[in-house]
């Protein structure tokens, strides 16, 4: 019997967090937020133009990021970049959105930089996926190398203006 009060109490207290983080939104704030969410999931079942899709496409990702949802997040804002791909308010939207993610800024910037070509007239939606890479790369010293990389990969594809050289 005297291991059957620390299983039952483990078995409790796993069964709280469970219930914690499983949670629904809660309070006014989150009920405005999930409100936000099915409006854009509305606006995207409508929307009849690429830009039109992608602007409800990057309602319904923050909104999902807002609300803790960051695996959805992450797609809506890959679908949102394959819309658009030329698109530079988009990457950063999704930079900022996902600012205290960066395991999420992370994939989704990796999977812009794979869809998007470097050049040509994707080439500033490349540099600003770079930048948020690179930012995101620089909070850990582990890092610094890839985001040294990938600052040597931002200065190849944006040509220096005339005061910088």
């Amino acid at each position: 019997m005297d291991w059957h009060l620390p299983l039952v109490i483990s078995a409790l207290i796993f069964a709280a967090f469970l219930v914690f983080k499983l949670r629904p939104a809660m309070g006014e704030n989150g009920r405005t937020r999930a409100a936000g969410l099915k409006a854009a999931q509305e606006r995207l079942a409508a929307a009849k133009g690429e830009r039109e899709r992608a602007a409800a496409l990057c309602d319904a990702a923050e909104a999902c990021a807002s609300l803790g949802r960051t695996g959805a997040a992450i797609s809506y804002w890959v679908r949102a970049m394959r819309t658009d791909p030329t698109s530079v308010p988009i990457v950063e939207r999704a930079a900022s959105s996902l600012a205290h993610r960066p395991g999420a800024i992370e994939k989704v910037m990796w999977r812009k930089l794979a869809d998007t070509p470097w050049t040509g007239e994707g080439r500033d939606a490349t540099a600003a996926a770079l930048k948020a890479l690179s930012s995101a790369y620089s909070r850990k010293p582990k890092f610094h190398p890839r985001a040294r990389a990938l600052a040597h990969a931002l200065e190849v594809i944006t040509p220096a203006t005339e005061g910088e050289r």
